[in-house]
């Protein structure tokens, strides 16, 4: 194993420590999507806890954070940093990279560097009483 895959691997890991301690602490709201086909499916209803809700999707690596802004519209996007593929997190109005410090609008456009690009997006809708998120064809890189 090369130096810098450990190194990856090792920050990798520390992270997911540190989140999962965060968010028992941090009470960061994640939802049991239903899975029909290769789209997912939230009620509507979660979101009268708060503006965003945290979703664990099915042959993705990292949470999906999906997010309803002030017109009730909705959008999804993957919550792996574009820079060093750390997980962005929640932190006010905007998501944060722990690693290197990247900042995301709750859309996924870049407010800060030192990421170049913008968080993976996927298309969401609302169909009845539910916010329905198309997942990525499987091999796409998630």
């Amino acid at each position: 194993m090369r130096r810098r895959d450990f190194l990856e691997r090792v920050e990798r890991l520390s992270l997911g420590v540190l989140g999962a301690s965060l968010s028992g602490c941090g009470g960061f709201y994640y939802v049991n999507p239903e899975v029909l086909d290769n789209r997912l499916a939230i009620p509507v209803a979660e979101f009268a806890k708060g503006r965003f809700v945290l979703v664990d999707a099915p042959r993705l690596r990292f949470p999906l954070f999906v997010y309803r802004d002030d017109d009730g519209n909705y959008s999804t996007v993957s919550t792996r940093c574009m820079h060093r593929g750390c997980q962005v997190e929640p932190g006010g109005d905007h998501l944060v990279c722990p690693c290197h410090g990247s900042e995301y609008s709750n859309t996924g456009a870049v407010l800060k560097g030192p990421t170049q690009r913008p968080l993976q997006r996927l298309a969401t809708s609302v169909e009845a009483e539910h916010v329905v998120i198309e997942l990525p064809a499987a091999g796409d890189d998630w």
